[in-house]
């Protein structure tokens, strides 16, 4: 069901509106192979291929001559080439050659700065050089022993991007929607460069900050989440969420007293408007050896599994764009959060 929405949002998208510069998932690596891919993103219509050496590119889909689809071709001497008339186009976008003639000096695809990391392609929103680089954690990539102590989640919804991230510096919503009681409260902090700016979060030169990071914090579980954590071993004095926040994607660690039990990206392809898809890729560490380390692996994967799909029917039922209405006091994490987010939506705007 999840794939056939995928698809149908992919058919008709509209223009992303209110998208902060950054990068954005182009698509999973692994779906990146010799022949070209159609990509729809940002409300428009993209190719992505590998050249000779395999890196990758992520283009303008339509080529300028006829108006051919460029992933109906193919890869050819490292160009990327037409279907139709048989024209190429370097990892640039430039068309560099056209059968029996010179290629005109105007042809050319736009090409978007791209990387390839924590399995993923990425494509940077944006004018200009970009500003940063993708979260890069190389255990992402390994996919030794895959669905166990590692795994990933594709899930297509009607949230916008600044929806799905702002999700994580909402610390109110851990009881409310997942049902997280505890025997204290959530707290949610930044970081001391964060705190220095209460109105604004830019930095010096009056640049947007390029991250806004926060650290979650909450005490020992209680009740029937109680019971059974404490039956597992899985029960700890403070649970702590570090996250590095950039405006597109975010970097998350899982702590028990200290101990990392799993590390996360939490990234977005804004497909259209109102249409996106959430991907996460994690990797949960060893929480001790033999079959209760593996069982204890294997929960560590359900809370965030579990987690992740009981956010979405609530994003899928949410009034469009990026509104809100009464604020509260537990809502200022989010509120400071939006304020960044905005200032990278300027960046993509204005420059």
């Amino acid at each position: 069901m999840r794939r056939k929405t995928s698809e149908r949002m992919a058919a008709s998208p509209r223009p992303v509106t209110n998208l902060a510069s950054g990068w954005y998932v182009a698509l999973p690596s692994a779906d990146l192979r010799r022949r070209p891919r159609r990509i729809t993103l940002f409300g428009d219509s993209y190719v992505g291929w590998r050249g000779d050496d395999g890196r990758a590119h992520v283009q303008s889909a339509i080529c300028p001559h006829a108006g051919a689809a460029l992933h109906g071709g193919k890869v050819v001497e490292g160009t990327l080439e037409c279907p139709f008339h048989r024209w190429r186009f370097d990892e640039s976008g430039a068309c560099v050659f056209v059968p029996g003639r010179r290629p005109p000096a105007r042809a050319a695809v736009t090409a978007l700065p791209t990387r390839e990391c924590s399995g993923y392609v990425w494509a940077w929103y944006g004018s200009g050089t970009p500003r940063y680089e993708p979260p890069d954690l190389p255990d992402l990539e390994a996919r030794q022993i895959p669905g166990v102590r590692s795994f990933r989640l594709a899930d297509p919804t009607r949230a916008t991007t600044r929806r799905i991230l702002e999700n994580t510096y909402d610390p109110d919503h851990l009881v409310a929607l997942h049902g997280l009681t505890v025997t204290g409260e959530a707290r949610i902090a930044f970081s001391d460069a964060r705190e220095e700016e209460e109105t604004g979060d830019k930095a010096p030169d009056d640049k947007p900050a390029e991250r806004c990071d926060a650290t979650l914090t909450w005490p020992a579980y209680r009740g029937a989440l109680g019971t059974v954590s404490n039956a597992f071993g899985l029960n700890a004095r403070e649970f702590t969420l570090r996250m590095r926040g950039w405006a597109s994607c975010q970097e998350i660690e899982y702590y028990a007293d200290g101990r990392r039990l799993y590390r996360m990206v939490l990234a977005v392809t804004p497909i259209g408007e109102h249409h996106s898809i959430q991907h996460i890729n994690a990797s949960v560490d060893p929480d001790g050896a033999g079959a209760l380390g593996w069982l204890r692996a294997l929960v560590h994967r359900a809370e965030v599994q579990v987690a992740a799909r009981q956010d979405l029917p609530v994003f899928d039922t949410m009034l469009p764009g990026d509104r809100h209405g009464i604020y509260v006091p537990g809502d200022d994490a989010v509120r400071r959060f939006r304020r960044f987010y905005q200032q990278w939506v300027e960046v993509a705007e204005h420059g």
